[in-house]
This record gives structure tokens, sequence and C-alpha cells, in this order.
């Protein structure tokens, strides 16, 4: 190459730079300082993951547990205690829409929030709708803590309590009137002198009696319902329904001559308890019947379900088949009755392990044909369906209307006539609390449902 030329040659010894070691020496030193970097940037990473290792591992396990269609009440709990925010965590819970989240999540409202302590306006909202929701347990958890805060929405919502078709829902109202003054309890009391339950109407003349000053002649020991030896189920005596009419009879003598004396209160369920009011879903679930074939509750969609939680081995499940039967029989086209055997789930205070599936299966397939059941027995081996629905306690009962909103969740057996008053409103199209109390002739005159502006998030 002539000295004239211009070199093309871009190593550095041409350019007339370093020797080609010291060009060696330069890239071994840009890939140690890589190295190192990398190196210090998985360590700083470790470190970070290391000491953030805590709320990472609670925010996995939160978003496992409000994720869980069936979790342990007791996980759902834990997440909540752990949460760094515990009221967004209770949120969090409730607003999964699933049962066992929110009974947990209504329970540790009162832990988290004591009562001395104002409730955020969300928290408010969502105990205010608690005290008006499908499931009893979560319902009566709401009015407890309403009344440990004397909250001024309580009348109210103890009002719509009182003419519930359900009567265990009409004894928690009645249950929550005893600090109430004369002037708001004695109009509220007074329309369940008519009742048809004497046990309501011996609470209600007791009530009436601490109001009043004045003696009615019944005590609550004259309508303690007594087990019927052919059904099993609780029942009363004729004695309890010739006791309680009679005090009855003496409370509404004094009343009509005391009726001015007790203006009726307005009272107003609040807008914003209707606004918070969600619809809470029955999540399609696949359970084998007794012959193996599966069944979708999905499949009966268009319909209400009654899905009703039982043992062979429970008695007041047992007692209330004859019933489950009538309805059945006497509903044929419009509802599906599905009765969830749990007898294969171990329960906390049996002995010893649980016989083979396949005698458990046998057993419950014999007391289908000797009771005579007429709808569908389904099997829930591993607690899917009845953990989702938080069906440990025997008797428990769902139903769900046609579009698949839970309308009514208990424990515990009803007569006939109150499942007869359940299936009818859950007929009904679904509408805000309206529907359930101030849409029927039993609402009373002195209470309004208010109607939630578009601003507090009603539509």
């Amino acid at each position: 190459m002539d000295r004239g030329e211009k070199s093309n040659d871009p190593t550095p010894a041409a350019a007339g730079g370093c020797p080609d070691g010291a060009s060696r020496y330069s890239g071994r030193a840009v890939w140690i300082r890589r190295r190192l970097l990398l190196g210090f940037g998985l360590v700083l990473t470790v470190g970070v993951l290391w000491f953030f290792r805590q709320p990472l591992r609670h925010r996995i396990f939160a978003e496992a547990v409000l994720a869980n269609d069936a979790p342990a009440p007791d996980a759902v709990q834990t997440m909540i205690r752990q949460a760094g925010d515990p009221r967004a965590a209770i949120l969090a819970a409730w607003d999964t829409g699933k049962i066992v989240q929110r009974q947990v999540a209504i329970r540790e409202l009162s832990r988290v929030v004591p009562n001395r302590q104002p409730l955020s306006i969300p928290l408010r909202n969502m105990l205010l709708a608690a005290a008006l929701d499908p499931d009893f347990d979560v319902r009566e958890t709401a009015l407890n803590t309403l009344d440990d805060r004397h909250d001024p929405a309580l009348p109210a919502l103890i009002a719509a309590q009182l003419h519930d078709v359900d009567p265990q829902v009409r004894m928690l109202g009645l249950m929550h009137l005893k600090h109430a003054p004369a002037k708001v309890g004695v109009p509220l009391v007074e329309p369940l002198l008519d009742d048809r339950n004497p046990q309501i109407v011996a609470l209600a003349l007791n009530l009436l009696e601490g109001w009043s000053g004045q003696e009615f002649g019944v005590k609550l020991v004259d309508a303690v319902p007594v087990e019927d030896p052919r059904t099993g189920l609780l029942v009363f005596n004729e004695e309890s329904y010739q006791k309680t009419r009679a005090g009855a009879e003496r409370a509404q003598s004094w009343w009509a001559t005391h009726k001015m004396d007790f203006p009726s209160p307005e009272l107003k369920i609040p807008a914003e308890a209707l606004a918070a009011l969600k619809p809470v879903y029955a999540e399609n679930f696949n359970l084998p019947a007794l012959n193996g074939r599966p069944v979708r509750l999905s499949a009966f969609r268009g319909k209400v379900v009654l899905i009703n939680f039982w043992t062979t081995w429970c008695p007041a499940c047992v007692a209330e088949i004859p019933e489950l039967i009538a309805l059945q029989k006497s509903h044929n086209r419009d509802l599906k009755i599905l009765g969830i055997s749990l007898d294969s789930v171990s329960d906390d205070d049996s002995h010893g392990p649980l016989p083979p599936a396949e005698m458990i299966h046998r057993k419950v397939a014999r007391t289908v044909a000797s009771r005579g059941i007429n709808y569908t027995v389904l099997l829930d081996e591993k607690d899917r369906v009845g953990g989702r629905f938080n069906g440990g306690e025997l008797p428990t009962t769902v139903i769900v209307d046609a579009q698949g909103r839970v309308r009514r969740r208990f424990i515990g057996a009803r007569s006939l006539a109150v499942f007869e008053a359940m299936i009818a409103e859950a007929s009904k199209p679904t509408l805000p609390v309206r529907a359930a109390y101030a849409d029927t002739g039993a609402t009373p005159n002195n209470l309004t449902i208010a109607t939630p502006s578009k601003s507090a998030g009603g539509k």
C-alpha cells in the first residue's frame, strides 16, 4: 500500500493506535465490567425480592383466596388480617360476590374498625347493603354490627326484616327492636300480632309489655316449638296458638285506645344501601347423580332452583324431606330441587375414618328410595360445591332464581308454607329491595324505599 493511500483498516493499529495486545486487554475489561454489572443487578434484584418477600407472599396469597370459589373461612380471615390495609381487603373480599368471602368480610368489619371508630363511606355502604342480603348469616351479622354502632338507618332496616316471608328473618328483626324507643317500636310491632307464627306473636307481645307497661298474659315459654314425633320437624302445639291468640287480642284492645299516642315514624331505607346492593351469582357446577350421570346447574337456567345440602345422618335434613317432596310435586314445571349429599365429607365431630365411597353411595340411595324422594340427588364427595356455599352447617338451603342469582341462603329446616312463599318471591323479576318490600301488600305504610340517584351508584 502506498503511503499516500488512506487505510481502510479499522483496527487501532492500522489507525495508528494501540497494538493488538492492548486491544484485546480493552475488550476483556469491557467484558468484565458487563459481568460485574450483571452480577450486581442480580444481587440487587434478589435483595429487593428478599426485602419485599412478605408483602409479595401476602399479595399472592390474597389473590389466590379472592379467586377461590370455595376457600376455607380461616384462609379468608387470615388474608384480611395480614393485609397492609385490612379495610381494603374487606372490601375486596366483599366485592368478589362469593358466599364465603362475603361472610368473613362482614364478620371482620367490627374487628378491623371498632365501634368507637367511624366507618368510611364504602364500608358503611357495604354494611347497609349487607342488612338486606340474601344470605341470612350476612344479614344477621350486619344487623348486629349496625345495632352495636347505633346506626341511624337501623330502624328502617329492622322494619324491612319484619315483613319478610321467612319467619326466622322476622324474628331477627324483632330481636333488634328491644333497644328501640316505644315511639318507634310500638307501631312496628303491632302488625305482627296477627302473625301466623306463635313464637313471633309471643316475642311481639313481650316487647309491647315493656313499652306499654301492660301485661298481656303470654310468656315466651308459651310459644316454644316441639318436635313432631311423626315428621321430626319443630312445630307448635294447639295450646301455643290459643295462648298467643288470646294475648294478641288483649294487646289489640289496648292498641285501639292508644293508637293516637304512637304515630307511625317515617322510616326510609337509605339510598346508599340500595346503590351498594349487588347480585350474588351462583356459579355453575357439575356433580354426579346417583346413577353417575353428571348434572350441571346451568342446565336449569330459566327455572328457579332450590339447592339443599343434606346428609342421611342429619335429623333436621331428613325431617324436611317431605316438605321438599311436596314442594317439587306442586312446582314440577317451574322449580328444580337439587338435594346435594355431603355424606362423604368428613365432619369435625366425627370419630374415625369415613366408610368407603361405595358404602356411602348405597346408604344415600337407600334413603332416597325409602323416603320416596322425587327430586334430583347429587353426590358432592370432595365438598367442592358445599364449600362454595359454606354448606357445613346442615341443612343449608340456597334458592337461585331463573337468571342464576342467589335469592336466599339460610340454615335450618323450613315448613312447606315458607318454602312456597320463598319460591313465589324468587319467581318474580329481580328488582331492588322495592321488589321484596315496597311492592308487597305487607309493606308498612311508614316504610319507604329511597331511590338511589346516579351519583350514588344507582341505574
